[in-house]
């Protein structure tokens, strides 16, 4: 007998939630680089089909779309407003579902093993926090008894599980003949249901929940990985980063430590460093803050807020060119991007047997050679403007960048250090503009999370972005901006942003697809430009 699965996220998350990532329903809430849903249906795989219960005034992007498809998900739009038992009733009509069994999966849930096989059962875990559970109680075989609501704040029950958000019911229509006679409180009507069913508890195993703000952030530390060349371990109160990399290491934690007090408290705060195991490592302050590139990429937060966050990275911007150096800006220009693209081209070459030097095409029209674009980018630069150092964080882009919408700050992490062989907090405010458009204009981070359209046919490329609301005036915002008489989008900046995607081309050779796209964008970046 087939099995209905129902994901219930027919309504969008609440005002703490949606103040950081907008008015999303659940299942699409940004968890890293994919959706929760993504987390989800992998652990859900190997049961069909499955259904997820969205609300029908929710426009979904064609992306999503897609993904949804290619993971067998048919979507049901649900009216505003039901309540959840409502809900559920209103997709198990609207899909003609029968008498086969109905897994129920909360929208805010992730379980990592639900037992797909059974049927009557809840899955349940112990409260760890004061928000409003529904409690069960078990009888001494295992049976549940009937849910209890506990609101929040109060104790509740000593010792009762709490129902985790998995609900696997034998008979769908037993389930909707209960919901029915309960006027859809889903509480009461699976209270109806325990009635004539046995219905048994199972640990939720790897229960995570995503549904408030304090639990979102927890739960999402718990599924975040680090990237493969370094490590991050996180325990909930520090970050501890650590490498074979010794030169990145102290570099990075000697800029923590030297950069100047207005600098400080825009950044994560230094709690220690020292060597363990082969390896350097330093420790921050652990934030549990929404990081830019998923509020771009996945967020649906509007224009003011976003607003907001430029003006506290301009803010860091202005602190980071008040400090100067000793130098000249132009130096570190020339170290991290002019003496830097080509021989990181030479090495894509190498490696992939990719034609640098060969003329190339984007969207029909004729484009030089990357070598060419590379080459023709350096005078851009403006590398003799004498340009004095002041202090650059060297990585300043959407997925360096936390948020804190309660004090309007950013908080930025992983700085550079080093340029060239030597560790400094100094180099150019250029750099640092053209990382953040690198975010903002390159929309780096919506390849990384595979939200584009790239094709190829010989030296032909055509590369579409999943549209952004808020991209265009982003943009538009970044190029009203100027910080020590630098132009957010100004044209040095916009040259070191072509560049730094032809840089990194070598540094994701485990990923062809994503080659191709830094291809194509650079070539759409270089287009910009040079007709600009």
């Amino acid at each position: 007998m087939a099995t209905v699965r129902l994901i219930m996220s027919g309504a969008v998350v609440g005002q703490e939630l949606a103040a950081e990532f907008g008015p999303l329903p659940p299942s699409l809430l940004p968890v890293g680089v994919q959706r929760l849903y993504d987390l989800q249906l992998l652990a859900l795989a190997g049961g069909a089909p499955f259904h997820l219960v969205l609300p029908e005034t929710y426009d979904i992007s064609d992306h999503d779309l897609a993904r949804l498809a290619e993971l067998g998900v048919e979507i049901v739009p649900t009216p505003e407003g039901l309540r959840l038992g409502e809900a559920v009733v209103y997709a198990l009509n609207s899909i003609g579902a029968g008498d086969e069994p109905v897994h129920i999966l909360h929208g805010d849930t992730l379980i990592a093993s639900p037992p797909l096989d059974q049927a009557d059962l809840i899955a349940g875990g112990a409260r760890t926090h004061e928000y409003a559970w529904a409690e069960m109680e078990v009888g001494a075989d295992g049976r549940i008894r009937r849910l209890v609501n506990t609101p929040a704040g109060e104790d509740g029950h000593e010792g009762w599980p709490v129902a985790a958000g998995y609900f696997a019911f034998a008979s769908g229509l037993d389930l909707l003949r209960s919901l029915t006679r309960m006027r859809g409180d889903f509480i009461e009507g699976v209270n109806h249901y325990l009635e004539g069913h046995a219905v048994r508890l199972v640990p939720a195993e790897g229960w995570l929940d995503f549904g408030h703000l304090q639990t979102f952030f927890q739960s999402r530390l718990a599924v975040t990985t680090a990237r493969a060349f370094n490590t991050v371990r996180i325990d909930g109160l520090t970050a501890r980063k650590s490498s074979a990399d010794s030169a990145k290491i102290w570099a990075e934690t000697h800029w923590l430590q030297e950069a100047p007090p207005a600098v400080q408290v825009y950044c994560g705060r230094l709690l220690g460093f020292g060597g363990e195991g082969g390896q350097v490592f330093y420790e921050t302050e652990y934030e549990f803050l929404p990081v830019l590139s998923e509020l771009f990429v996945h967020g649906a937060v509007g224009r003011k807020p976003w607003l907001r966050i430029l003006a506290s990275c301009e803010d860091f911007l202005r602190a980071c060119a008040a400090e100067r150096g000793p130098g000249r800006g132009d130096a570190a220009l020339k170290a991290l991007a002019a003496d830097k693209t080509l021989a990181r081209l030479e090495r894509f070459a190498r490696e992939t047997g990719f034609p640098i030097d060969r003329p190339i095409s984007l969207d029909g029209a004729a484009q030089p050679s990357l070598v060419q674009i590379a080459e023709r980018l350096v005078p851009a630069y403006d590398l003799a403007s004498g340009r004095a150092d002041s202090v650059m964080h060297g990585d300043f882009c959407f997925s360096n960048i936390l948020y804190d919408s309660r004090v309007r700050r950013i908080k930025a992490i992983d700085p550079r250090g080093l340029v060239g062989e030597k560790p400094t907090i100094y180099g150019d405010l250029r750099y640092d503009l053209a990382k953040l458009a690198h975010s903002a204009v390159g929309r780096y981070d919506q390849i990384i999370a595979g939200r584009y359209d790239c094709q190829f046919e010989g030296h032909d490329y055509r590369l579409a972005f999943e549209p952004i609301a808020c991209q265009p005036w982003l943009e538009a915002a970044l190029g009203d901006l100027e910080v020590d008489g630098v132009g957010g989008l100004s044209a040095s900046v916009r040259a070191l942003n072509v560049s730094l995607f032809l840089s990194m081309l070598p540094l994701h050779a485990d990923r062809p697809d994503r080659q191709r796209a830094f291809v194509a964008n650079a070539l759409r970046l270089w287009r910009d430009l040079d007709q600009a």
